[in-house]
């Protein structure tokens, strides 16, 4: 055999093993890549699933204010009260949560109430989902016969998404049963029923959250060809279609595949330096793919601005977290953080600074947590905590170790800025309590942490929940009181030192339907709280304004908020009232408290100034409780003060409360400013006031609040004698 045929052989044997080398690899390759797009696909599919569950679950939850109500019993059961069930049922849930199909069935089972689209619709308009609703009926009947279950459970749902003619709907049958001490006629209770279309801008919005392809609903029939697409059943009609959610799944070991074919041809024809060549080119074309692929999932699942988990990785981690409690007793602890005043930081510096404050939060938040604890922001300045294998204590010294560690001045680019916040902490030891109600309460806390002060931590207490419907139902009632033109306004009367009537203060008065006189004292925080001081004010102020063009010589106080004062539009809307009414600014007393002065922002400054040059003169109300000092005095143009009531009440025999109502009388009169004092109740009182030199006065010795009718009642009465 000569040279050249064993060089042959040899290079054939080098081709051969190269080509066969490479050719396994090819295998391999092709093998691995379709495990991949298997894995893959499960995956989505265990996610997907999970997340569909997870949104039939928060639905449900939704509806456990309407559904355990002692007055839903009252007003649904014991006497149906149509008028009710539209405020409470159609306008609530129909309208405010957008819930296109709400229907109340009697214990019968008749349809009692029905609202579609926004509308009331003829309760017998019920038929239509009669029948794909009745599987869900009977399921929450059979376990109303349990009692115990029922117990157990506490909120009795049943939910399936059922084919509604053409058209896919969430429906939910819920049972709707007492909260505290309402019992029902007979042994069954009303039902409500709901239903959300499955549209496909939801869906769209539920395959970004999981970043999910060409996600769209199908309705497949029984003789229907199987789809490559991965899909997950919502539901099934009764005729045996199934409604599917079905997506195109990434399949990264078909893409790597792709990229790598023509490197393989080329490995062929280099053989065995080819080879070595491909192998290092898809190593790191696979690793560039998992890496790119890793990114994504890292984006759809933490926030992009503090790289902290966000809402999705939170509610997984929770799911997790709470299924641990079935495996291993213990205490999971769920902390819901908001930042106090943090909307102040943005209108003031700008959101550049808002953002530099929330990276900063987030950092000291790292620092206070333990590594086994997730820290999610789930949007804007609102935080929350898991903190699993902990206990009460344990909740309680994270929470305070939180309010101490976002306390203090931040140093951010355009200077300083001031940082607190308020905690809601809610823990629970076992697992029958659902993930979605831990953060409902962690939630109702931190509510009642910010309503009792901010700058502190609150534990959900299950008597929040009743006093939270209660407040939510009066800030529903004042709102509707407002849209009605519902409140009053009564005058309390100024007199000079002869108890002659020099003016009148303007009082808000709210009459509830069902409740009686709502306090002031009740209702005005409240309003300040969910954004209606605004409304609450002009209201009284155009009373004020009408009720002022029946008086001549009488000067009209009427109170003006912080909230109101700091407000963009609160000068031109006075503006605007005093053109409809046609009452003139001279004739008011604007009273201002020192929260407003501390402010000292250009806006409150150029607000006074704009009132005052109107010809409005202005009063510091409340006048030696506060921090207001004498710069502030000088820099906004007040024309009176107010004595607060306080010092009044322990005159004459208090020496300590006679210095502080003569210093501010002095100051007053150093300053050329009036002064009023507020609460003169006894003749005491009054004549010690006299003698240290104050010139208006108010009280009940002096005049209770009364009517516009009465304050013109009592001046002719006054002209006459």
């Amino acid at each position: 055999m000569d040279r050249r045929n064993i060089e042959l052989k040899i290079f054939g044997l080098i081709v051969g093993m190269a080509a066969g080398m490479i050719l396994l690899a090819g295998i391999a390759l092709t093998l691995a890549t379709r495990h991949a797009d298997q894995r893959e696909r499960q995956y989505e599919q265990t996610l997907v699933g999970n997340g569909l569950r997870q949104r039939g679950k928060e639905v449900q939850t939704a509806l456990n204010p309407y559904v355990i109500w002692d007055e839903a019993i009252i007003k649904l059961d014991n006497q149906f009260d149509p008028a009710w069930a539209r405020q409470n049922i159609g306008a609530s849930l129909g309208g405010a949560l957008g819930y296109k199909v709400v229907y109340v069935l009697d214990a019968d089972g008749r349809p009692i109430y029905g609202h579609v689209n926004g509308q009331d619709v003829a309760p017998e308009t019920y038929a239509r989902y009669a029948g794909p609703t009745q599987r869900l009926v009977e399921t929450v009947r059979e376990i109303e016969k349990d009692p115990k279950k029922v117990a157990e459970l506490r909120a009795v749902h049943g939910s399936r998404v059922e084919l509604i003619g053409a058209e896919p709907v969430l429906m939910t049958v819920s049972l709707i049963r007492p909260d505290l001490k309402a019992k029902t006629r007979g042994p069954r209770a009303p039902l409500l029923v709901t239903g959300i279309p499955v549209a496909n801008s939801v869906i769209k919005t539920f395959s970004d959250r999981f970043l999910l392809h060409d996600a769209h609903i199908a309705i497949v029939r029984p003789a229907d060809p199987p789809s490559a697409d991965a899909e997950t059943v919502l539901g099934k009609a009764t005729d045996g279609r199934r409604i599917v959610l079905r997506w195109s799944a990434r399949k990264p070991g078909e893409e790597l595949l792709r990229s790598a074919s023509p490197l393989l041809g080329l490995a062929i024809l280099a053989a065995g330096a080819g080879s070595i060549l491909l192998f290092r080119i898809t190593r790191r074309a696979a690793k560039k793919l998992l890496l790119s692929e890793a990114e994504a999932k890292h984006l759809a699942l933490h926030d992009p601005l503090t790289g902290l988990a966000n809402r999705t990785l939170f509610t997984d981690r929770l799911v997790h977290a709470h299924a641990t409690l079935r495996r291993k007793p213990g205490h999971l602890g769920v902390l819901c953080i908001d930042l106090d005043r943090f909307k102040e930081v943005n209108d003031s510096y700008g959101h550049d600074a808002g953002d530099q404050l929330i990276r900063e939060v987030a950092r000291r938040l790292k620092v206070i947590c333990r590594e086994t604890d997730t820290i999610c922001r789930l949007g804007g300045d609102e935080f929350a905590i898991i903190q699993p294998d902990t206990t009460p204590n344990g909740a309680a010294a994270l929470a305070q170790r939180v309010v101490d560690g976002l306390s203090g001045e931040v140093d951010l680019s355009i200077g300083r800025a001031e940082l607190s916040c308020s905690v809601g902490v809610a823990v629970v030891s076992d697992a029958e309590q659902g993930q979605a109600e831990l953060l409902r309460q962690a939630d109702v806390a931190l509510y009642r942490a910010k309503e009792a002060g901010r700058g502190r931590f609150a534990f959900f207490e299950p008597e929040m929940d009743a006093a939270l419907r209660l407040r939510k139902g009066l800030e529903r009632d004042l709102r509707a009181a407002l849209d009605n033109d519902a409140l009053t306004v009564a005058y309390q009367p100024l007199t000079d030192a002869k108890r002659r009537m020099v003016g009148v203060e303007a009082l808000a008065r709210w009459t509830h339907p069902e409740r009686g006189e709502i306090s002031p004292a009740i209702f005005i925080p409240l309003a300040e709280s969910c954004g209606l001081i605004g409304a609450v004010g002009a209201a009284v102020f155009r009373r004020a304004c009408y009720d002022s063009l029946r008086w001549t010589g009488l000067e009209v106080s009427v109170n003006v908020s912080a909230l109101q004062l700091s407000a963009p539009g609160f000068v031109g809307e006075v503006e605007a009232i005093l053109a409809e009414t046609g009452a003139r600014p001279e004739t008011f007393m604007l009273e201002i408290t020192e929260t407003a002065l501390l402010k000292d922002s250009d806006g409150v400054h150029e607000a006074l100034r704009r009132l005052k040059r109107q010809g409005f003169r202005l009063a510091l109300d409340d006048f030696g409780t506060g921090y207001a000092s004498l710069a502030y005095l000088r820099r906004h143009p007040i024309d009176k003060l107010k004595i607060d009531r306080s010092f009044v009440s322990s005159l004459p025999g208090n020496g300590e409360s006679v210095a502080v109502a003569s210093a501010i009388v002095s100051l007053a009169k150093s300053l050329g400013l009036k002064t009023t004092a507020e609460g003169v109740e006894t003749q005491g009182q009054f004549d010690a006031l006299i003698k240290l030199g104050c010139i208006e006065f108010q009280g009940y010795l002096l005049g209770r609040p009364m009517s516009a009718d009465a304050i013109s009642a009592v001046r002719i009465q006054a002209k006459a004698s």
